[in-house]
C-alpha cells in the first residue's frame, strides 16, 4: 500500500512538473514570436510600444535606485537599442509574404529610427499617448471603448 502510495505521488509531481514546464514554455513561445510584431505595430501605428517604455522605466528606477557603478545608460539609448535589435528581428524573420513586404516593413522602421534620434526622451513619452485612429471620413478615438 505504500509503494503504490509513493509512486502515486512521483507520478503526480512529474504531471504536475510537465505541465509547469509545458505553460511556461508556451508562454515564452509566445513574447518570443508575438512580442516583436506588437512592437513592429505600435510603431507604424506612430506610438512607441508601451512594454518597452515599461521595461524602461523600471530599469532606470533600478539604476538609480542602485547607483550601479559604471556606464550609465540614458532611457533614449535604450529605447534606440530596442529599436535597433527590433530591425535586426524583421530583416531576419521568416514571417513575411515575400522581400517587397520585409522592405516596406522596413523601411518604415528606418524612417522612426531616424526620426526617434533626433527626438528627446520627453518627446518620445509624448509620442507613446494612443493616437486617433481615422476610419473612412471619420476619426475614431482609440481611448473610448
Amino acid at each position: 500500500m505504500g509503494f503504490v502510495l509513493s509512486v502515486l505521488l512521483v507520478v503526480a509531481g512529474v504531471a504536475i512538473v510537465v505541465c509547469l514546464v509545458t505553460v511556461y514554455t508556451r508562454q515564452v513561445a509566445s513574447a518570443a514570436l508575438t512580442d516583436p510584431f506588437r512592437a513592429g505595430e505600435e510603431i507604424v501605428e506612430g506610438r512607441v510600444p508601451a512594454k518597452w517604455i515599461a521595461q524602461i522605466e523600471r530599469r532606470q528606477a533600478l539604476r538609480g535606485a542602485l547607483r550601479l557603478i559604471g556606464r550609465d545608460v540614458s532611457a533614449k539609448e535604450l529605447i534606440l537599442a530596442k529599436f535597433d535589435k527590433l530591425y535586426r528581428f524583421y530583416e531576419n524573420s521568416p514571417f513575411f509574404e515575400n522581400d517587397s513586404v520585409r522592405e516596406l516593413m522596413l523601411a518604415e522602421l528606418r524612417e522612426t529610427r531616424a526620426r526617434w534620434a533626433e527626438m528627446t526622451w520627453q518627446t518620445l513619452m509624448a509620442e507613446h499617448v494612443e493616437k486617433p485612429v481615422a476610419l473612412g471620413s471619420q476619426i475614431v478615438d482609440s481611448n473610448q471603448d
